[in-house]
């Protein structure tokens, strides 16, 4: 869904089976991405103002199939404390059903599981 909504804007070129290799600045700000098309082995490089980041959106949650409840997109599922299906076991992070995936989110559902474990000693 997403992939389709980017290819319907017209101010957006997809670039695919690129391996960025550099971004370069000036210290201050983004100014230009550097990569390697993976088919062809050629460089190129785009000059831009800014980049974001992302590794992807599907977990690598594939050794856990069983022993914790997956959601149907493989996300771990956590309860409002972090703690999932079995007693005494937490998940954090982009890879909970947790929403919105960025980091900051992530540091602080870290910090939630955290403290839920403890909590979870202390009583146990």
């Amino acid at each position: 869904m997403l992939q389709n909504k980017l290819r319907s804007l017209p101010n957006v070129d997809i670039i695919t089976s690129a391996l960025s290799t550099e971004v370069l600045g000036d210290g201050e700000k983004v100014e230009a991405l550097v990569y390697t098309d993976r088919l062809t082995g050629d460089s190129h490089r785009i000059d831009l103002e800014g980049i974001f980041v992302q590794i992807g959106l599907v977990p690598n949650t594939e050794w856990l199939k069983g022993p914790l409840q997956l959601s149907p997109r493989g996300e771990i599922e956590v309860d409002a404390h972090n703690a999932t299906n079995i007693p005494g076991v937490f998940a954090a992070g982009d890879v909970t059903t947790v929403p919105y995936k960025q980091i900051i989110v992530a540091m602080g559902e870290g910090t939630k599981a955290g403290l839920s474990a403890f909590d979870h000693i202390i009583r146990h």
